[in-house]
């Protein structure tokens, strides 16, 4: 990790030599000499890097070599500020405040720093050099980083192997009636497979066609009991989804109560660790009267012990050495490899350490997958104790990363335990540190960093249709790995589950004032937990080293809280605000090297005047909660720097001006678009932008502003969507016929009445995506929609159609693959021709109570389910506008696939 500190101010002095040597006027020539200084020990901590497991002395000096790094960091970014020229008016006013309260260094005082610096680097590459540490070239790494240039979208699976036996115990069980037994618990230690298991015993053909309705939520260690109820309610009762959002607590504990007594149900409560989640969750399960049954994995039995002392506790066994080494063999794609005598050997001697835990050997498998197995078997040998054997096995999993990677995974472990991490934010993350550069190659390469990790076991991935990767998630050893690496690393620093004093604790003994030669602390901190609504204060200039802060599940804070810590980061890059409420102050003005700010579900009304002054900032979301009116003053225009701007989805009603976006010409993504707020025309001007969601919500007459969108010319536009939402009236087909003219390929989100739907040659020709919502068409949509030939994906949802017959004809949808009937009540006879919908992989039916049967043309693809989705994995997606459905062998139907999803289910549980 020290090179990675190294390699970091090394290409800050860079950038700064090449695109803001004005800011260095002085000292230009001293900056030089320690950019070359810490250019020559960079070969040497290669090796360096890989011997500090081993040898205590190289330990200590690449963790000087480190703080030293970070030290030479602040102290450059620090002076920079300090002598903006006064031309530079919005950072000179910013940090007007910096001057103020830190020691004014003079350009002598940092040239005896910078001096002092290079006198420790110099005596430390001496050591190591004298210690026997060697020159290692980048080669290696230039070739590792050309072989992460090429496209590796192959889909990462996660093998289920034996345990057969546990499955159908399970399932028998499940299907009994009565009282008895139904809670029923799966037990034991982290990385036994528990919530695998569980996927698998509730995606049985026998629980689908003897349940109703299936529910699947993750507690945690953190958690929030009305989310937790809101969310299985959701997947029970899908159609009543805006109704349950806006429930009080005592509604939400009766509505589920009842739910399990008149349907019969499956809810799963993943991960419980401790007995006050239940006591806070008890009150919404019956415990006599019903035919539901409720699926409890946790750690530990004492818990389970707690929920229901009659239950049924399972605790799933540890592989056998053959359900172990077959695997290992799939894991590491050796099914059809022929294995001598030496290898299997090394095998079986690997496999011991595992243990039979299933984490442990798809771990080991990923890793075999691409490395020397003699080299890994020293390895294990050498770093590996005799009370920690499992744990270190998923620790190699990291010790063996190239170096330039580990930061990267590190990152991660920011992210709360059982979070599902968007792919996209975590990279523009990645990119405003500094870790990549912002270019379309560096984006793609860092992207196919996750698919490394994916593919060693580290991280489970989830794809998009187009197979990008869309998400990813941490298993909770290896996050614990993770955090306990970027701690040892100080890399990262997280709080979570903390009372209040701690809080208070970390800030006021966090004192990292700049010139402070002692102890370096984290780059980075990650706040996930419940406070009360004390305020926290800490000591002059003690957080002036960070360089992003993460709060997470932080509804229950506002913004005063923490004020005080925020506006003194003035190195920060990141901040990331979920959930947090009340509004900015002009102060947050003053944070002007932040290059990412979310305010994703935040509670806010105004953003300040001074955000203008943010113009380093490079990834911006302001949608706040789903249905926040925000005011956006008009300084967006200034970020000349931005790439992806997400504006609110709904904007105040009163005071709020048109926003100027004509100068963003690096933007590359632009969410939330809205005509009646922006200037359509200055789209044209966007001429690098890759996607984009235009936002129409104030009636049918926005549609206009499409044939003008038509005409401009996006060389680079990979994707665009439109929301239209129409309450007041329903569309005309004139007024539809709009789209017709947008040539490019886009998705379609209509909700609102439709008098009728215009030709198939007056809608978007190269429409990928449909979704009707309410639309209450009275003639059959099908004979239009099939002859868009660029389908892949149609959802009629919520009464989109009201009729009684839908005809599908032969060689209609010749690419759908996903299509999903949801909430039509009158539909009484659907009718495929042979030869319609030939590459549809995904049927979901719901809501549909006269519908009589399957048509035999889409049914045939439901017996080969697994097959296709085995192929198609990223096409399990959730999507923000509706649930999704899934059919059974026998039948359709009324089964939510959402609970699946939200645990990322893997599509060989389907099967």
């Amino acid at each position: 990790m020290a090179e990675f500190a190294v390699s970091s101010v090394v290409k800050t002095i860079g950038n700064l030599l090449t695109h803001e040597a004005r800011f260095l006027r002085g000292v230009e020539g001293k900056m030089e000499d320690l950019q070359k200084e810490l250019k020559l020990i960079q070969g040497l901590l290669r090796d360096a890097d890989a011997r500090v497991e081993n040898d205590q002395a190289v330990g200590e000096w690449v963790a000087q070599l480190r703080d030293v790094a970070w030290h030479a960091e602040d102290i450059i970014e620090e002076y920079i500020l300090r002598v903006a020229p006064k031309k530079e008016q919005y950072i000179v006013k910013a940090y007007r405040g910096l001057v103020a309260k830190c020691s004014c260094l003079q350009v002598h005082a940092v040239e005896t720093e910078i001096d002092s610096l290079k006198s420790k680097i110099s005596n430390l590459r001496m050591s190591m050099l004298n210690h026997g540490i060697q020159m290692v070239n980048e080669g290696e790494r230039k070739r590792t980083r050309a072989s992460a240039s090429k496209p590796i979208y192959a889909y990462f699976e996660e093998y289920f192997v034996g345990r057969e036996d546990s499955v159908q115990e399970l399932v028998k069980e499940l299907l009994k009636d009565g009282e008895q037994h139904r809670v029923i618990t799966i037990w034991g230690m982290s990385g036994l497979g528990k919530t695998s298991l569980a996927k698998k015993v509730l995606a049985h053909d026998k629980l689908k066609n003897n349940f109703d309705g299936f529910a699947w939520a993750c507690v945690s260690q953190v958690y929030h009991s009305k989310d937790i109820l809101v969310k299985i309610l959701i997947e029970l009762i899908p159609n009543q989804r805006e109704n349950v959002k806006e429930m009080m607590d005592d509604e939400l504990f009766k509505a589920l109560y009842e739910i399990q007594l008149k349907k019969r149900c499956i809810v799963v409560l993943d991960n419980i660790w401790a007995k006050e989640a239940w006591d806070s969750l008890q009150a919404a399960f019956p415990v006599k009267g019903t035919r539901s049954k409720l699926l409890i994995t946790t750690h530990n039995r004492e818990v389970a012990e707690h929920i229901d002392p009659h239950g049924l506790f399972h605790k799933p066994r540890f592989l056998s050495n053959e359900e172990s080494w077959d695997l290992l063999k799939k894991r590491a794609s050796l099914e059809t490899k022929v294995m001598d005598e030496n290898m299997k050997m090394l095998g079986y001697k690997l496999l011991e350490k595992c243990g039979g835990l299933p984490l442990a050997v798809n771990v080991l498998g990923g890793l075999l997958a691409d490395t020397e197995w003699e080299t890994i078997y020293k390895d294990i040998n050498s770093h590996f104790g005799d009370k920690s054997d499992i744990f270190r096995v998923l620790a190699l999993s990291y010790d063996n990363l190239p170096q330039h990677l580990k930061p990267y995974f590190l990152y991660l472990g920011s992210f709360p335990e059982n979070t599902e991490i968007p792919a996209t934010k975590v990279l523009q993350m990645w990119i405003a540190e500094g870790f990549v550069s912002p270019n379309p190659y560096d984006e793609d390469v860092a992207e196919q960093y996750l698919m490394k990790f994916a593919n060693r076991g580290m991280v489970q991935v989830r794809f998009t249709l187009s197979g990008k990767i869309k998400s990813c998630c941490l298993h909770n050893l290896m996050r614990d790995i993770c955090i306990c690496k970027a701690r040892q690393e100080k890399f990262l620093t997280i709080l979570e589950n903390q009372q209040d004093n701690e809080i208070e604790d970390y800030f006021s003994s966090s004192s990292m004032a700049i010139g402070d030669k002692s102890t370096w602390k984290t780059r980075r901190l990650s706040l996930n937990m419940l406070m009360s609504d004390s305020r926290v204060r800490q000591k002059e200039n003690n957080v002036l080293h960070l360089r992003a802060i993460m709060f997470f599940n932080s509804r229950e804070w506002v913004w005063k809280q923490f004020e005080d810590i925020i506006i003194n980061c003035k190195f920060l890059r990141v901040l990331k605000l979920e959930g947090m409420i009340g509004n900015l102050p002009e102060s947050v003005g003053d944070l002007v090297r932040l290059r990412y700010l979310s305010l994703e579900g935040c509670m806010l009304e105004d953003l300040p005047q001074s955000m203008g002054n943010l113009v380093c900032m490079e990834y911006l979301d302001l949608q706040g909660l789903e249905h926040s009116k925000v005011n956006v003053p008009n300084v967006l225009w200034k970020m000349r720097r931005l790439r992806h701007l997400h504006l609110p989805k709904y904007f105040a009603e009163n005071g709020q001006k048109n926003l100027r976006l004509d100068s963003l010409e690096n933007l590359q993504t632009l969410r939330n678009f809205n005509p009646e707020h922006c200037n359509v025309n200055d789209l044209g001007k966007l001429t690098n932008l890759r996607k984009i969601i235009v936002s129409l919500q104030y009636g049918s007459y926005q549609l206009k502003i499409i044939p003008q969108l038509a005409h401009f010319t996006f060389k680079h536009l990979q994707s665009s969507s439109f929301e239209i939402l129409n309450q007041i009236r329903s569309f005309t087909e004139n007024e539809l016929s709009n789209l017709s003219s947008y040539h490019l390929s886009c998705k379609l989100f209509i909700k609102g009445g439709i008098e009728k739907l215009p030709e198939y040659k007056n809608l978007p020709q190269q429409l990928r995506k449909l979704v009707l919502l309410d639309s209450q068409l009275k003639e059959d949509p099908m004979p239009t929609l099939e002859k868009l030939n660029d389908m892949v994906v149609l959802q009629l949802m919520n009464r989109a159609f009201v009729g009684k017959e839908m005809i599908c004809s032969a060689g209609g949808f010749p690419q759908l693959k996903h299509l999903v009937l949801h909430d039509l009540p009158n539909l009484e006879e659907w009718r495929v021709a042979e030869g319609a919908m030939p590459h549809l992989s995904k049927l979901g039916v719901s809501g549909c109570p006269k519908l009589k049967t399957v048509p035999g043309g889409v049914y045939k693809y439901d017996s080969s389910i697994g097959d296709h989705f085995s192929r198609d994995e990223h096409l399990f997606q959730q999507d923000e506008h509706w649930q999704q459905i899934v059919m059974t062998r026998s039948f359709l139907i009324n089964v939510s696939i959402a609970p699946l999803l939200a645990r990322r289910i893997n599509v060989r549980d389907l099967v």
